[in-house]
């Protein structure tokens, strides 16, 4: 995720040239400008040198168009947009439950079971790392933090690690009550803590698989794309060789939004816009190693991990 200060506007140049190489919607924005304004060259070119005002359309049809389109675009963006904010919430929740249940279990477990504090620091940490990785390419067992041989061996043979994670820290729980460590009030609470981590993971495991519908998305791209490819039709008479920058512009406006939504729709992936999953992982292992004591054999994160830029 780019990090940066709004209202500082000098440095949002410095931060776009910095980060063009790895953002997916500037690169895509440029090669659309760029094939807008070939087209737009070649058309005003043909209208005025070789076919002067023999093709032009009434600009009052491209005012209505125009507000159809704008409409279109709006519920596209918000769209994507809360469904990235949706996700934000969620990990914004995990954080929260990953710290309340750490606190629970630090009031809980005596200062002395220190194998005891140790397998839920890692276990709480293990579900926010996979977690990471299980919304992206799949989950990656080398960044697990290393609990017991049998537990690595569960949760290499599961179908959904997430779930045998947390399976782990539930059984756990329920052996701290029948060893007289809590009572069912505190049993109850915990559960339920618990029960927050996997509704984290539905939810995300939602927006994750569920797209914008295929019509949806395909019917406003459509619509876009013949928009600009007949505006400089509805813009030669009035315009002239003016007619080049302002159709740039338009499609620089319209395939902005577009590409915009395509890549906030789906925010646990590495493009530059999407969600700290990473870092927040790591904020949250800090967060439970210090809340129960144990001491941390990892570095603090003093920097963005993957793609979640600073400037």
């Amino acid at each position: 995720m780019i990090v940066y200060n709004s209202k500082k506007w000098g440095s949002l140049f410095k931060v776009l040239l910095k980060t063009f190489k790895d953002s997916y919607n500037m690169r895509q924005l440029f090669k659309f400008v760029v094939f807008t304004a070939i087209y737009a060259v070649v058309v005003t070119f043909i209208n005025i040198k070789l076919m002067p005002n023999k093709i032009a359309i009434d600009t009052v049809f491209f005012s209505l168009l125009g507000v159809i389109l704008s409409l279109f675009l709006v519920f596209r963006l918000n769209s994507a947009y809360d469904r990235w904010w949706e996700g934000r919430k969620q990990w914004g929740k995990l954080v929260n439950d990953c710290r309340t249940l750490s606190l629970n279990l630090n009031s809980l477990i005596p200062a002395d079971e220190k194998k005891r504090r140790r397998f839920f620091v890692k276990s709480i940490a293990n579900f926010c790392t996979c977690l990471q990785w299980h919304l992206r390419e799949g989950v990656q067992y080398g960044n697990f933090i290393h609990i017991n041989s049998k537990i690595t061996e569960d949760i290499e043979r599961a179908a959904h690690v997430p779930n045998e994670i947390a399976s782990h820290m539930f059984n756990e729980v329920e052996n701290m009550h029948k060893q007289g460590l809590m009572n069912d009030m505190d049993k109850f609470q915990l559960k339920e803590v618990l029960q927050g981590l996997i509704d984290v993971l539905g939810a995300c495991e939602r927006i994750k698989n569920t797209p914008i519908p295929f019509s949806h998305s395909t019917f406003i791209k459509l619509f876009t794309v013949i928009y600009i490819l007949v505006l400089p039709f509805g813009l030669i008479d009035m315009f002239h060789w003016l007619t080049i920058p302002a159709v740039i512009i338009m499609g620089f406006a319209m395939f902005g939004i577009e590409v915009i939504s395509d890549e906030i729709e789906n925010p646990f992936g590495l493009d530059a816009n999407d969600l700290p999953t990473g870092r927040l992982a790591d904020v949250i292992r800090e967060n439970v190693y210090e809340i129960l004591q144990v001491k941390s054999t990892f570095e603090r994160v003093q920097i963005a991990r993957e793609a979640d830029v600073h400037h």
